[in-house]
């Protein structure tokens, strides 16, 4: 507001100034320049009338100026409230999606799941607080250890397709869709249960799963560019055709698993748990 008032007074300064130039000063100072030696043969009346005719002259360009610059700040202020208006919108979106996330339905939360991606894909500014609010909601609703008894956890999974719970497995969906994660980001999802999962063909680069259970899980085809494996669980897991270079599975348990050992894995001991350091996996020359 101050800010706001010290250029409004500054405008009605230079507008003020330009008006006593254009009624006072200019005029005579034109008609002399233009005139020249000429000027003495004109009567007093000629040159009061020709001085009067440029004032006149002056003061309607400086009108139509004015009324340009207050089209333009018009213009400026309106676009000015817009952005605050859309923006209060998208606030309005947020915590509404955040209130879905909170629900005790399924359905409700997977509602706030979608609105996340939406606001992300048409407001770019809100794509990191998104992806690390989803990444959060997993971490919570899917945690391993399970905070609940197991058998009541295994009962529920049971009943979804693709061994998660179904607002669990659009968070998944939706964070390796990439549409919320900035470029460079790691999302954070250590300590997560994805047992028997279905990922396949997610774009999973760059995800840190240090610590989580995937026994069983499907990441067929994933891209597992720098993704974090360390300490977590990845019997009976299926890797098959998916891109490993630079993950880190050091300490991970690979029992069972497929699709690993393709050339691209060092030798692991005849457990097939990783060592201290574990299994590198060689980046793609």
């Amino acid at each position: 507001m101050k800010r706001r008032a010290v250029l409004t007074t500054l405008i009605g300064i230079v507008v003020g100034a330009l008006v006593v130039a254009c009624v006072f000063f200019l005029p005579a100072w034109i008609v002399r320049h233009d005139l020249g030696d000429a000027a003495s043969g004109f009567s007093a009346g000629e040159r009061l009338k020709a001085v009067n005719d440029v004032r006149v002259t002056l003061l309607q360009a400086l009108a139509a100026l004015v009324a340009l610059g207050s089209v333009a700040l018009g213009a400026m202020m309106t676009l000015r409230q817009i952005r605050v208006s859309r923006e209060g919108q998208f606030i309005d979106l947020f915590t509404k999606a955040i209130e879905q996330l909170a629900s005790d339905h399924v359905g409700t939360r997977m509602g706030g799941v979608y609105a996340m991606e939406q606001i992300a894909y048409a407001a770019p500014h809100y794509r990191g607080h998104a992806a690390a609010l989803l990444a959060s909601f997993v971490r919570l609703h899917a945690p391993w250890p399970p905070s609940r008894p197991m058998q009541e956890v295994d009962l529920e999974r049971k009943r979804y397709h693709g061994g998660l719970r179904d607002d669990i497995g659009a968070a998944m969906a939706v964070l390796s869709r990439r549409t919320m994660v900035l470029p460079g980001d790691s999302i954070e999802l250590e300590k997560i249960d994805l047992r028997a999962a279905d990922l396949a063909g997610q774009d999973l680069s760059r995800f840190c799963f240090a610590g989580s259970n995937l026994e069983g899980a499907i990441l067929t085809g994933c891209n597992l560019t720098e993704t974090t494996f360390a300490g977590a669980i990845l019997r009976n897991a299926d890797l098959t055709g998916s891109s490993l270079s630079g993950a880190d599975l050091s300490d991970a348990d690979l029992t069972g698993a497929v699709g690993i050992n393709s050339g691209r894995v060092e030798p692991t001991p005849a457990d097939g748990r990783g060592v201290a350091g574990g299994p590198s996996i060689e980046r793609d020359s």
